[in-house]
């Protein structure tokens, strides 16, 4: 059995969104071989908390429905034919008490595809979350969602054990707002018309918490309200635009337009709130570009490593450079007693402090000239070969993001020394064999 196809978007009736999600079936597999199912709903990103206990962030489960302290009621099925396929609609809406009023927080609508013969070969499940109403008796708890601000659903179940790959699981919407269009659209009519407008439709049993299914409204009303929605939902997204510039509301897949913007590379790879902080305050880390703390922020940046940055420079030999007496650390040029095993154990290190001459080459090995800045890094233990040459090409490549245009940056690992020939062969073996598969 598979679980496809899981999005979400605005519901036209303000304040609420549309979840759905399909299961298709596979062999021999029955409509009772579908597992339990959880979705989750969070603000600003998808970083949800293990769940336990009462859930904060649980939007529906299949196993707990309808959920503690609410009334669920059937609503009139129907079915309808595509090709040789039919499909049987099954509807369930989900109410709760406030102020003595029932207010519909949760509706469950599943479309099951049948074959000729009877057999069920998917089922397409639609939930719509009006939101949780907890609110008890405080009147604004039956507001619903909040519009204008954009949720992060994400379904859980057993179907994805093993999977790391989580994009196809979560699924991102903003509610829109009611505006009242369809009543302004309805007022601005003759009075003669609206007089007249008294045939009310007969009440749908059990629908008495839908909003839309209310019977007080008569047909010329309720033809009008079909373009109302319409029109709140397109003033809506108008709405939303004025808020694209917030970094910490705007929906996640705008961050690499704003990004843009400001010339900022976004580092897609990492997690929503990461990627939030880099654009907030891209505009400092500008500011610190060609520095040496801009340099170790880069680095970290680019592959998760600790840095220290070296200025090669000071490590040039002068001649006749006697160094200044008023500065103890200014010692001048000088050549090296090889016998100190001191100086000789830090050659080609970071505590290197021993003058060279000057190199004029350009390649990884030519490090002592003034234009050049040595970046050690340390890679994480247990980083395999493999993961350790991806990220040093990475941080290559993109030297000309943090350095001046005239400088030329080398990168050095900073290997521990502990780490045997053996351990290393196996890890690139390892690297290779990935690489081929």
């Amino acid at each position: 059995m598979k679980l496809a196809n899981f999005v979400a978007d605005a519901d036209l009736v303000g304040r609420r969104i549309r979840i759905s999600w399909d299961f298709i079936l596979e062999g021999a597999e029955t409509l009772a071989s579908i597992p339990r199912v959880t979705l989750r709903r969070k603000t600003r990103d998808f970083e949800f908390p293990p769940a336990a206990g009462n859930d904060p962030f649980l939007v529906y489960d299949s196993n707990a429905f309808p959920p503690a302290g609410t009334t669920a009621a059937d609503l009139p099925g129907w079915e309808q034919r595509t090709g040789e396929f039919r499909i049987v609609y099954a509807v369930e809406t989900v109410s709760r008490l406030v102020n003595g009023q029932a207010i519909e927080t949760l509706r469950r609508t599943t479309a099951t595809t049948l074959d000729d013969s009877g057999t069920p070969l998917k089922r397409h499940v639609e939930i719509l979350d009006s939101g949780s109403f907890e609110g008890g008796t405080n009147p604004s708890a039956a507001s619903g969602l909040v519009p204008g601000k954009t949720y992060y659903y994400q379904i859980f179940s057993p179907l994805f054990a093993g999977e790391t790959d989580t994009r196809g699981h979560r699924a991102v919407a903003t509610a829109a707002q009611t505006h009242g269009m369809g009543r302004a659209l309805y007022e601005s009519l003759p009075n003669i018309h609206r007089r007249h407008d008294v045939l009310t439709r007969t009440p749908t049993p059990g629908a008495e918490s839908v909003p839309e299914a209310t019977p007080n409204a008569g047909q010329l009303r309720r033809f009008m309200d079909i373009f109302g929605v319409g029109l709140d939902y397109m003033r809506s997204g108008a709405d939303g635009l004025l808020d694209i510039h917030d970094i910490d509301r705007v929906d996640y897949r705008y961050l690499s337009l704003l990004a843009q913007w400001i010339g900022w590379d976004l580092s897609h790879d990492a997690s929503i709130p990461i990627q939030r902080h880099e654009i907030k305050y891209a505009t400092a880390l500008y500011r610190l570009t060609g520095t040496i703390p801009g340099c170790m922020m880069w680095v970290k940046r680019l592959t998760g490593w600790d840095s220290r940055i070296k200025e090669f420079y000071r490590n040039v030999f002068f001649t006749n450079n006697l160094g200044n007496p008023d500065d103890p650390t200014d010692r001048g040029s000088r050549t090296v007693d090889t016998a100190n095993p001191a100086l000789m154990a830090n050659v080609g290190k970071f505590e290197d402090d021993l003058d060279y001459v000057y190199d004029t080459g350009t390649t990884d090995e030519d490090w002592y000239a003034y234009n050049v800045v040595g970046i050690y890094v340390r890679p994480r233990p247990g980083e395999s070969t493999r993961t350790i040459m991806r990220k040093k090409a990475r941080l290559i490549n993109n030297l000309s993001l943090f350095l001046p245009f005239n400088i030329r940056g080398v990168v050095i690992l900073e290997l521990d020394r502990a780490r045997d020939f053996r351990r290393t062969s196996v890890d690139f073996l390892r690297g290779a064999r990935e690489d081929l598969s």
